[in-house]
């Protein structure tokens, strides 16, 4: 099983991973290739290379991104069960002083899923980043790279002493504060939606919906689940996404030195031409990774439990 979620795995962050660097791209403000085809634009050697491109930072994603997926599935897994179960007995045997409250506190128990999601969902989010945000680090540098300095700097060795050279250690973990309040909104918002929608059409009673096959159903539930989780989550929290990307890209802008101040800059940069929309910039390739990546790893997820449990319990 465990062979098993990591293939998965491995294979979903290849397939994504130019969704990540058009997104990056669009944060920071550098031209995505055109993938054009034409005689007259384009040679092949320029098509191979251009396709490359979308692959910059792969090699570092993938080496660290299983040791943070298992972190992330652990806490995960293990608070919100607990939450779960603590906050079900809370609510079904109240202490004494609550006893009065009995029949408003019942009415709390369809909320108890989508809030231990949440709150489990966040807690994941956070302990992640320890990994996440040096990988990200790395990798970003890597994607935003011109096609001469990356092939003549572009190694994640070269990169790492890059970073450590000007900005010693602590270079790796820049924006890891910011990092930290995007991923626990975000981890929160899209567990506790993901959670909420499909206890919701769970319910459903409706002859068109009830006739479709059980596994029919299922898909439905799953996918529209995790694209609404990724539509309310990337919508949240994007701004904050944009500046992290930014800052561990590019820095402060001008003469920046404390933290404040380069959020600052950062943020006035971005809103400078576009205005707010400057901030939603690689909002669209932000809500398709997380749409696909959350409805095709929820779903493998919760069948590689159903099949775990069968098997520990034969």
């Amino acid at each position: 099983l465990f062979q098993s979620g990591t293939g998965l795995y491995s294979f979903l962050t290849v397939a994504l991973h130019p969704l990540t660097v058009i997104k990056i791209r669009k944060q920071v403000g550098v031209t995505t290739p055109e993938l054009s085809t034409s005689i007259v634009s384009s040679s092949e050697s320029l098509v191979k290379s251009n396709i490359q491109q979308y692959y910059r930072g792969l090699g570092v994603v993938v080496s660290l991104a299983i040791p943070t997926r298992i972190i992330y599935i652990s806490v995960l897994e293990s608070s919100r069960e607990w939450i779960d179960i603590r906050a079900r007995e809370l609510i079904l045997n109240p202490p004494n002083s609550f006893a009065k409250y009995n029949n408003q506190l019942q009415s709390l128990i369809p909320f108890v899923t989508p809030l231990s999601g949440g709150i489990a969902g966040g807690l994941a989010a956070v302990s992640s980043q320890l990994i996440v945000v040096p990988m990200d680090v790395i990798s970003q540098k890597q994607m935003v790279m011109d096609d001469t300095t990356y092939r003549q700097n572009g190694s994640s060795l070269q990169v790492v002493k890059s970073v450590i050279s000007n900005d010693g250690w602590r270079g790796l973990y820049r924006g890891f504060g910011l990092s930290l309040f995007t991923s626990l909104p975000a981890g929160s918002i899209w567990w506790a939606t993901y959670a909420g929608c499909k206890d919701q059409m769970n319910t459903i009673e409706n002859a068109a919906f009830d006739s479709i096959p059980a596994i029919g159903r299922q898909g439905i539930v799953q996918v529209s689940s995790a694209f609404g989780a990724a539509l309310a989550a990337s919508i949240i929290t994007q701004p904050l996404d944009t500046i992290k990307t930014r800052l561990q890209v590019k820095g402060g802008v001008g003469n920046a030195s404390s933290k404040s101040a380069m959020i600052i800059s950062v943020v006035k940069e971005l809103t400078a031409s576009s205005g707010l929309s400057g901030m939603y910039q690689g909002l669209l390739p932000r809500i398709t990774h997380m749409g696909v990546w959350g409805s095709i790893l929820s779903a493998a997820f919760e069948y590689l439990k159903v099949v775990s449990r069968k098997d520990y319990n034969s």
